[in-house]
Order: structure tokens, then C-alpha cells, then sequence
């Protein structure tokens, strides 16, 4: 059973804090703009959005400010990460892109898979928190952010949250209820549920991926299978629901042809966004999986190393000398390559349930 401490919860309230300057108006965007006329022009700038992006950009370059002198720099391939996962939440909140979302469930599907995967993703593979918590004032987490983070009942509901198995459960039920035709078009419709749906993708998303490529191994982070675990399940459930919105034969989504569909027709504009539902959402995955993998290997070398460091000062046995290294070589390699055969059934699995599902559904649809 995983542990979630005072320190567990700060990792990611400072990053939920952050979002919150962000995306306080989210879907209040839409509609604030006349988009009757070339929608694809209009970018929906809005000042909490704006301002609240600036602010958190600020917050992590007095951080790398204030961590330039560590003795273990963060890699810049991390900051290009994070500042490339905010812009991706940007453009899908500010740009054409939002305007257009209210227009085609094509486009509402980029923009969800740029708010509920791809800027997430990025952002927690950069593993910001150090960085956003050295780069935020020092009165801020003493006055607010510290008491907050330090209450009890806090502590408790979230350690419930965070849990690997409720993480996932959020994740894709709620991505699975804000496809329900009924939520799905009362929030094209209506501007301030559209601003909890997009909320609601948006913290879901931060969650899993902290959890995914939280860089603490076991027991403070989620044992490297179980996050396998996570990902196959959310792969899964894009493939089922991406497969079968894609073969369906009648229209769910009207609430877009009152604002008035752009390019395709509507079962045309539905089956396309449900192939970024089942496609790409899932191809996410699979990159997760490699990422996940890589993780766990470098893990796995770190702990061979400081065991063989060991052995090789005491010796192994009672009268054996200390291991060489071609021995130490071999005493790694059988691990190394049960995480690689593991690797390659997993990516099997997952390319052979989407055939199979697939075909599937075609032979329903029929």
C-alpha cells in the first residue's frame, strides 16, 4: 500500500495551485468571441489565461534561477519539456483551436487530447516540482500554500486520490462521462459546463501523469508495474470507446450542428474525432510505455549498482573473492531482460487487442 505523506501531497499542489491561475476561465472563452466569420483567425485572449500563464512561467524561471548553482543541474531537455507542455495547454485554450472546438467534435478531440494528455504528459515528464516550488515566494507558501497543504482532511481525501487504482479510475471515467451525448452536448451548449469539463480533463490528466513518471521508486511512488498497469488499462478503454464511436451508424453530437458544424458532415466529423479518441490518445500510451520502461531500468541499474558495489567490497560468499566485472555484467542481464521481453508482450498485446477490437466492431456495424 502506497504512503502519501505531507511532502507526497506538495508535489502536486504546487503544480494544481499553478493550474488554477491558468484555467480559472477556461470555458468561459467560448462564445466570448464572434467566431460566425473565419473562426480560424480568432484567438479567444483572455486575461486570467494569459496572466496566470505568465505567472507560472515566472514562478518556474526564478526557480532555475534560484537552482543554477545545485550540484545536479537539471537536464535542459526537462525545461524544454515543461515550457513546450504549457504552450500546448495554451494553444488549446487560447487559440483557434478553442474557437474551432465548439464547431467540430474533430477539433473538440485535438484539443481535449492537447489538454488531457499531451500537456500533462509534458509537464510531469519535465518533473517540475523542485523547480516550481524553489521559484515560488517565500510569504506565498508560508501564508497560503503551507497551511492548505498541511491540513489533515486535505491529506486524507487526497491520499485516497492519489492512489494508482483511483488515479486511473478519474482519469477514464470521467474522459468516458463527458462523452455521454448528453453531457457531451449540454457542454457544448452551455459556457460554464463546458468550463467543468475542461477542468475536470485537465486535473484528472495532471494526476495521472504525475503519478506515471513520478521519478521516487517504490514505496513513496507507484511500483514501475503497476504503472504499466495504468497505462494498458487507459489504452484499453481509448481502443473500446474510440472503436465504437468510430463505427457507429447514427448521429450522438448535434449540439455542434446548432452552432453551426464547420468542413464535414456530421457523421464524417464524429467518426474523425473518435479515430483521435482511438488512435492517437492511444499512441500516447505506448510512447508512456517506453518512457515508464526507461524509467524502470535506469531504477534497476541504480540498484544493481549499489548491491554489486557491495558484493564486490565483501564478496558474495563466504570464501569467494569479490566479483569481477563481466560477473557483475552477467548477474544484471537476467533482469534487463525480463523488462525487455515484458516490453515487447505488452506492445503486442496492445497492437493486437486494437485489431481485434476493431474488426470487431466493423462486424457489428454491419
Amino acid at each position: 500500500m502506497i504512503t502519501v505523506n505531507r511532502f507526497h501531497i506538495k508535489q502536486f499542489g504546487w503544480i494544481a495551485l499553478s493550474a488554477v491561475f491558468i484555467f480559472p476561465q477556461t470555458a468561459l472563452a467560448h462564445g466570448g468571441a464572434d467566431a460566425s466569420q473565419y473562426p480560424w483567425e480568432v484567438w479567444n485572449l483572455t486575461a486570467d489565461i494569459v496572466l496566470g500563464t505568465l505567472l507560472l512561467l515566472s514562478f518556474y524561471a526564478v526557480g532555475i534561477w534560484r537552482r543554477r548553482h545545485n550540484r545536479k543541474p537539471t537536464a535542459p531537455w526537462r525545461h524544454v519539456a515543461f515550457f513546450t507542455g504549457v504552450v500546448a495547454l495554451f494553444i488549446a485554450l487560447q487559440s483557434p483551436v478553442d474557437t474551432l472546438a465548439e464547431r467540430s467534435f474533430l477539433i473538440h478531440q485535438i484539443q481535449h487530447f492537447l489538454i488531457r494528455m499531451v500537456g500533462p504528459m509534458l509537464i510531469f515528464l519535465s518533473a517540475p516540482q523542485g523547480t516550481l516550488v524553489a521559484g515560488i515566494p517565500d510569504y506565498l507558501r508560508r501564508s497560503v500554500v503551507k497551511p492548505v497543504l498541511s491540513s489533515t482532511g486535505i491529506r486524507s481525501v487526497f491520499s485516497f486520490i492519489a492512489h494508482p487504482a483511483s488515479v486511473t479510475a478519474l482519469f477514464i471515467g470521467t474522459f468516458y462521462f463527458w462523452q455521454l451525448p448528453e453531457f457531451h452536448n449540454l457542454a457544448i451548449l452551455n459556457i460554464y459546463i463546458h468550463y467543468l469539463m475542461h477542468s475536470i480533463l485537465l486535473i484528472t490528466g495532471l494526476l495521472f501523469f504525475w503519478r506515471l513518471f513520478d521519478r521516487r521508486p517504490a514505496p513513496k511512488g507507484a511500483r514501475f508495474g503497476v504503472r504499466l498497469m495504468m497505462i494498458w488499462i487507459m489504452i484499453l478503454s481509448n481502443i473500446l470507446i474510440g472503436a465504437y464511436l468510430t463505427f457507429k451508424g447514427q448521429i450522438l453530437y448535434p449540439a455542434y450542428d446548432v452552432i453551426g458544424r464547420l468542413w464535414f458532415p456530421a457523421l464524417t466529423d464524429e467518426q474523425l474525432g473518435s479515430i483521435t479518441i482511438w488512435i492517437p490518445n492511444s499512441m500516447m500510451g505506448l510512447i508512456s510505455i517506453l518512457i515508464v520502461i526507461h524509467m524502470w531500468g535506469l531504477q534497476e541499474t541504480k540498484d544493481n549498482e549499489r548491491r554489486l558495489a557491495k558484493l564486490a567490497s565483501y564478496g558474495h560468499g563466504w570464501n569467494e573473492p569479490p566479483l569481477t566485472g563481466p560477473e557483475m555484467v552477467r548477474q544484471r542481464a537476467p533482469k534487463n531482460k525480463q523488462i525487455a521481453l515484458g516490453l515487447a508482450a505488452f506492445a503486442f498485446s496492445m497492437y493486437a487487442t486494437a485489431i481485434l477490437i476493431g474488426v470487431a466492431s466493423q462486424l457489428l456495424s454491419k
